[in-house]
Order: structure tokens, then sequence, then C-alpha cells
């Protein structure tokens, strides 16, 4: 049971349920009481976790001047948040950005698209702990964002510490790079992946 829940039942239902015990009234009268507070409880549960949600749940934090200057991100951002921050430094620096799902309905990603006039179709997805950091994921990032038209794919990650061997190797196979905030000045890495390994016969 939810915390708003119980303090209703203990600060409203509880003294009211008392009264009705203790106070004499009609049967009638006490059973359109109890529908009434039946209803409300249905209506307390149904729509207070939704309202306290939206009074007290974190708001979504926006890239600052000093974020855009240099990626100097925080390390506790969404992956939506991320999304944000990524198309706001690639949009100060020239880019035009958008977000893309891939047509196809089994694909769950959701990508940065940017293009520039002097650059190929770049498409990012962005990773907050490493999630995205297995050889199935990325495989299939480097297959959905040429479907969505990139030709060149970035994994962009906060994960601290070493990146996993495997995905490192299912990397450059697929020509994705894996890039950490802090390498995202590197546009020039970013518009220049790797060329896939050719695959042995």
């Amino acid at each position: 049971m939810g915390f708003p829940i119980f303090s209703f039942l203990l600060l409203f239902c509880a003294p009211v349920a008392a009264i009705m015990y203790w106070v004499p009234m009609s049967s009638v009268l006490r059973s359109a009481a109890v529908t009434g507070i039946a209803a409300l409880l249905l209506a307390v549960a149904f729509f207070a976790p939704r309202l306290l949600r939206r009074a007290f749940g974190r708001r979504e934090r926006q890239p600052t001047a000093r974020a855009l200057a240099r990626p100097s991100w925080p390390a506790g951002l969404s992956r939506k948040e991320m999304e944000t921050f990524c198309g706001a430094w690639l949009s100060a620096r020239g880019w035009t950005v958008a977000l893309a799902t891939d047509p196809d309905p089994e694909a769950e990603g959701v990508y940065v698209l940017a293009t520039r006039a002097d650059a190929p179709m770049l498409a990012v997805l962005c990773d907050q702990r490493g999630e995205s950091l297995n050889p199935a994921d990325i495989r299939a990032f480097a297959v959905e964002s040429g479907r969505l038209g990139a030709s060149h794919a970035a994994v962009l990650t906060l994960r601290p510490g070493p990146l996993p061997h495997p995905a490192v190797e299912a990397a450059r196979q697929t020509g994705v790079r894996l890039l950490r905030v802090a390498e995202l000045p590197q546009t020039d890495a970013l518009i220049r992946a790797p060329e896939p390994a050719p695959v042995a016969g």
C-alpha cells in the first residue's frame, strides 16, 4: 500500500469509521456513508499517485551553457535527458537534430539523428550506465540506424570505467563508434567511423 493511501486511511477513514460506530444512525444513512467512503477510497487510490508524481516527481534536467560549452554532464542523467543533452550539444555545433525510432515494430531504440551540410547523417544511441553496451544491442543498432538512413553510428555512454571487451569487438565489426561524453568534441571521429571488418567466408 502506498504512503498516500495509508495516510488517507489513517487520517480520514479511521476517524469516520469510529464516528459511524459510536454515533447512532439509521441503516440507510450508515449504508450511504459506507458507500461514499468506498467510492472516495477508490478515487484516492486511482488519482493520488499521479498527482504526487506530478507535484513531487524529479523534473527533467535541461542542458546548461556549461554543458554545451564542453560536454560535462551529470552522471545521473536519464536516457531521455541524455538524448536532450546530446541533441542540444550537436545543434549548438551546426547539426540539424531529430529523434527517431526504427520503422521496424520490433525495434525498441530511440536515436538522435544528426545531419550537417559537410557530413553524412549520424545516428547516436544514448547509453546511461552500460545497458546498451552488449554485442546484440550494438549489432541491432547498426542495422536500425542504417534503415533510418544514417551512414555513421555512435553509442554515447556515461558508463564509468573500461568499456566491456565484447561491446568493443561488436562495435569494431559493425563500424559503430563507442564514445564517452568527454569525446563528443571529436566531431570528426563521429563522421569517420571505422569501416566494418570483413566477414570471414
